[in-house]
């Protein structure tokens, strides 16, 4: 799928905590007053300078933006929406159009109301979900109707499951597998009425998941079908819990029974890879770079061009008749000459894939922010935080003109 005017979505974006800071509201606020992560200030100083930026994505070439509306910050208490924040994310929009980027708003980018998590039990609580979620929904598609290019409700729901409550690396810290089993599921159902709720409107709904390449990586060499019965079960949790959704019209997370979600079989119309980089699984089931010889990012893991085709050719395969795209992919790097050689070879990769129904590009992000707990030492944008485009855009803009944009 392309955007309204059919042309191929080349875009950019970020989480709004990495784009605009914290929220005061959010979850992720109690880890930076609390010292578990450093402090976001003003993140990328998006809501200060949008104008600007968006002028000089648009100079670029991109066609698209994605923005998250950060729930906290437009409903920062239960039942209380802030009108004066949602107006500023309105203007945000109605900016984009003027510079001719079509706004592909993100209901949830990691980040959630504290009260939502803490009070009403979260998306793993069904009346949370269909009381205070699909009423979020609702108010954000009025909001938004006739301004939105599109939409991508929920970014990587398994992954802000399984970080949250399973590696316990995000909020709120959690180190269970049945944790974050539940939290999966409940992230889906959440994902599939917001998926229900926003089909009678116009604009495309994008439906975006974590995609990494897996590969065993044991640490020790005769522990190799250990690692292999680990990959394989992460990648049933990380890969089959949505292809076998979107098939099958059911939420079935490993371990647990399945739960209807018919949307799901006819609808959304489009689905979003996020992958960075692939994914090295040991013996014992934790999280390695791979291949271990390959620089690492400032992440720790090793951008591989080759595996974002294959994470692309999966999903076209695995889902048919859904549009495919890369709906999140960057570099977290200071080296921007190592961030041109990567952008390089992915967009070769794109350019490839686009024979294959490949419908979009969108890069993570648009400008230096706040990359959660590495702060600003993980730098991923297209611009600076001092507003100098890199080198490395023009390696974007290069593609963009090279196939054109249609």
């Amino acid at each position: 799928m392309t955007d309204s005017d059919g042309a191929f979505l080349w875009g950019a974006g970020a989480s709004s905590v990495s784009a605009e800071g914290v929220a005061p509201a959010a979850d992720w606020s109690v880890w930076e007053r609390d010292g578990r992560a450093p402090r976001s200030g003003d993140g990328a100083g998006f809501a200060r300078d949008f104008r600007d930026d968006l002028a000089q994505l648009r100079a670029l070439g991109l066609n698209s933006l994605r923005l998250t509306v950060e729930w906290a910050r437009v409903e920062p208490a239960a039942g209380r929406p802030d009108s004066d924040a949602l107006d500023r994310y309105l203007d945000i929009a109605d900016a984009a159009a003027v510079a001719g980027l079509g706004v592909w708003i993100t209901l949830q980018h990691t980040s959630l109301p504290g009260w939502y998590v803490d009070d009403e039990g979260g998306h793993a609580d069904e009346t949370a979900r269909r009381r205070r979620w699909a009423r979020h929904v609702d108010r954000m598609a009025e909001a938004f109707d006739g301004r939105a290019a599109g939409w991508c409700p929920i970014e990587d729901p398994i992954g802000w499951a399984v970080r949250g409550y399973g590696l316990g690396t995000r909020p709120p810290g959690r180190r269970s597998a049945e944790a974050a089993a539940e939290a999966a599921e409940g992230a889906m159902l959440a994902l599939h009425e917001s998926c229900r709720l926003l089909e009678s409107g116009p604009q495309p709904v994008m439906a975006t998941f974590g995609a990494p390449t897996l590969h065993a990586a044991p640490v020790e060499r005769e522990h190799a079908g250990a690692a292999a019965v680990e990959t394989r079960r992460w990648d049933d949790l990380l890969w089959g819990t949505w292809t076998r959704a979107l098939r099958e019209g059911a939420v079935e997370v490993p371990g647990r029974a399945p739960v209807a979600a018919p949307f799901f079989e006819k609808g959304p119309e489009l689905v979003g890879l996020s992958h960075d980089h692939p994914v090295g699984v040991t013996e014992t089931g934790r999280f390695a770079s791979w291949p271990a010889s390959a620089r690492r990012s400032a992440a720790g893991f090793a951008p591989e061009p080759a595996e974002l085709g294959e994470a692309v050719h999966r999903a076209i395969d695995a889902v048919p008749g859904r549009g495919v795209v890369v709906a999140a992919h960057g570099v977290p790097t200071d080296d921007d000459d190592w961030r041109d050689t990567v952008l390089d070879g992915s967009l070769a990769v794109v350019a490839d894939a686009r024979a294959s129904g490949l419908r979009g590009y969108f890069h993570d992000s648009a400008v230096d922010g706040y990359e959660w707990a590495l702060g600003f030492g993980a730098p991923r944008g297209l611009i600076g935080r001092d507003r100098v485009v890199k080198p490395s855009a023009q390696r974007l803009t290069a593609a963009i003109s090279g196939v054109g944009d249609g």
